[in-house]
């Protein structure tokens, strides 16, 4: 913006104009820990302007992160562990996510954590290791993506799959919204009606009288619309 003055001060990015003053205060990540690197001062900020982080890696070295990959957790060491990606699983798909799983369960910064690892969500022991993981589910095919059989569950063998969209969309918690206790059912003063969902269009049943009879109304509308059975 022309007229406008961009002031960097150790805490606070102050951007001046002739008509407004925006100040925006910066994240402190000193004594954070992300991965194999730990956040000891803030380095600046590199060309694009972006907010730069020196940190320790557990190996000794150090390095200046960008704040936005230690978050995401692109970046979590100081490249010292590559070499010791000996099974190749990075260039998988059960690798991202593993990885993913891992991060939303156990990194308190991970934009997912509240909704996973901040609900209670863990992943056993065994799988924490990758070659674990992908020893016990082996490769999704086609549109699967890992699927809790409990939605309320934990990660590990015994409750997770790989699952295409449609099988996934029926194993979904159960909205705080929904008011029957039942997903896919709603209740309407004194009668239950199903609902589904499909290319973004919604499909509905007849009303009835029981909750159990819009259940089974809803799986008819699985099967119709889904193809699921």
């Amino acid at each position: 913006m022309v007229g406008d003055d961009l002031v960097i001060c150790p805490n606070v990015c102050i951007i001046k104009s002739s008509t407004k003053e925006i100040k925006m205060k910066l994240t402190d990540r000193i004594g954070q820990r992300f991965g194999k690197l730990l956040v000891i001062e803030q380095a600046g900020r590199n060309n694009l302007k972006k907010v730069l982080w020196k940190c320790k890696c557990d190996c000794g070295n150090e390095i200046d992160v960008v704040a936005g990959s230690l978050v995401t957790g692109n970046t979590a060491s100081c490249g010292c562990v590559i070499p010791n990606f000996k099974h190749g699983g990075w260039k998988n798909a059960s690798y991202n996510t593993w990885r993913a799983m891992v991060r939303r369960c156990t990194r308190t910064h991970d934009k997912d954590y509240p909704r996973y690892g901040g609900a209670g969500v863990t992943v056993c022991d065994r799988w924490l290791d990758y070659i674990s993981f992908v020893a016990d589910m082996g490769e999704p095919i086609g549109d699967e993506t890992l699927d809790r059989i409990n939605t309320y569950g934990n990660y590990e063998p015994s409750n997770c799959r790989w699952a295409g969209v449609k099988v996934q969309n029926r194993n979904t918690r159960i909205r705080k919204s929904n008011n029957s206790g039942v997903t896919g059912v709603s209740k309407i003063g004194n009668k239950y009606m199903a609902k589904i969902t499909e290319n973004k269009k919604s499909h509905y049943s007849k009303c009835f009288n029981t909750i159990e009879e819009a259940a089974a109304a809803r799986k008819e509308l699985e099967v119709k619309y889904w193809n699921i059975a």
